[in-house]
């Protein structure tokens, strides 16, 4: 992926993983000294403009100190996990040192995406687990082969508009919307079909309540119909999944008479 590697280990190694998991099995090793303490990747929802940040850190400790912490991402589809073998081997599993205490070390980095300039293929898209191996100065190890978790998803847009600004108390609304996803390859939004969307309503409470729900169309047109007995508003909802990001519309307001 051409970005600034400024997280090497996790953004540098993320578009091999995408489409190569490591061969070898995940073993289980047994309990040692080091702890990991705290790991976090950013999870981004992507569009075709704007910037955003990716961030790695993850912290560990050991009474006779930490000497190094290596990470290694993979696909969470892949039937393959990465082994410890597979962590320390890896070149780019090193992270620069943020802190360090006598018992204590705080690696990571991140990197501002200029989504406009930086440019990736839509297959990296996915879920992601974080392989970490964590070495103390007494040469003890632990190792976690899911010691964090992150996604990276297309964004999604969705209209809405009722056929109707108004109705007769009770007879069917129908609203028509449109769900487009980011195509990062071709740069351009690009119709989401297949897709669940939910109609909802906005009761007295102020709470949404779905009324209806319907599947979008190939091109990501979708039309969706429920019975309306009061005034009010009305939206279409997408929750998204493992490479799309959730998308609401803006609302409209439909008059019962």
């Amino acid at each position: 992926m051409p970005l600034r590697t400024a997280a090497p280990a996790l953004v540098g190694a993320l578009a091999l993983a995408a489409v190569a998991a490591p061969g070898t099995a995940y073993a289980a090793t047994q309990p040692v000294k080091p702890q990991i303490i705290h790991a976090a990747v950013s999870s981004l929802n992507i569009g075709l403009t704007g910037k955003l940040t990716f961030s790695v850190i993850i912290s560990a400790k050991d009474a006779k100190g930490v000497k190094s912490i290596k990470a290694l991402p993979y696909p969470l589809a892949s039937k393959a996990v990465p082994t410890q073998t597979d962590v320390a081997k890896e070149p780019g599993s090193s992270l620069p040192t943020l802190a360090r205490t006598a018992t204590t070390l705080t690696v990571g980095a991140s990197d501002v995406i200029n989504v406009a300039v930086d440019r990736f293929p839509d297959e990296i898209a996915g879920t992601y687990g974080v392989a970490i191996l964590v070495t103390a100065k007494d040469g003890s190890t632990t190792f976690a082969a899911k010691g964090a978790t992150y996604s990276w998803t297309r964004a999604d847009v969705l209209s809405a508009k009722p056929v109707s600004g108004t109705v007769r108390k009770g007879a069917l609304l129908t609203v028509k919307g449109q769900l487009n996803r980011a195509d990062w390859t071709k740069r351009v939004w690009a119709g989401n079909g297949g897709q669940l969307v939910q109609l909802q309503q906005r009761n007295a409470k102020g709470v949404w309540v779905t009324k209806a729900t319907a599947k979008t169309a190939t091109n990501g047109s979708v039309s969706v119909s429920a019975r309306d007995d009061a005034s009010g508003s009305w939206r279409l909802v997408y929750g998204g999944n493992t490479i799309s990001g959730a998308a609401v519309s803006g609302t409209s307001s439909v008059v019962v008479k």
